[in-house]
């Protein structure tokens, strides 16, 4: 499974920890772990966004502050119809979430996320089973259809 992690600069530290958690859930993208040198920027994240299959959005007072890129990124994920999955602080105000209010959000501690992401490792594990169901059906189909054009010769 591939996870793409937005979040504001200042909570770079937080993103890291976060990250950790999920590694051993599948492939985890965030701009200062992954950027490559040399690149543009939006193009790399947008393509990052397409490829994931969970969009994690960190929501702190640090991305009230400073939203344009977070809000760039959840609306491509929106666009795209990804999975996003809030992880909104505890003095973020329901009001103040944006695009995404609304979106069912999981609290979390910024100096202890381990219990919030204790909670998410369920329904992550949930989700990447059903990407391994989908990907194993759709691997069925085409070779079964390949063996009826085959059979057809």
């Amino acid at each position: 499974m591939k996870m793409f992690l937005s979040y504001s600069t200042p909570d770079l530290g937080l993103v890291s920890r976060i990250a950790k958690y999920l590694e051993p859930l599948g492939e985890v993208f965030y701009w200062d772990k992954d950027k490559p040198v040399g690149k543009e920027s939006w193009p790399t994240i947008f393509k990052w966004i397409d490829q994931a299959d969970v969009v994690l959005a960190l929501i702190t007072g640090n991305t009230l502050y400073r939203a344009m890129a977070v809000g760039n990124e959840i609306g491509r994920a929106k666009a795209k119809g990804k999975s996003i999955i809030p992880l909104v602080a505890h003095d973020v105000l329901e009001g103040d979430l944006g695009c995404l209010q609304g979106i069912i959000h999981e609290k979390i501690d910024l100096y202890d996320p381990g219990p919030a992401m204790q909670r998410l490792e369920q329904p992550l594990i949930a989700r990447k089973k059903e990407i391994q169901t989908a990907f194993l059906v759709m691997t069925a189909i085409g070779l079964l259809g390949l063996f009826w054009l085959l059979s057809k010769e």
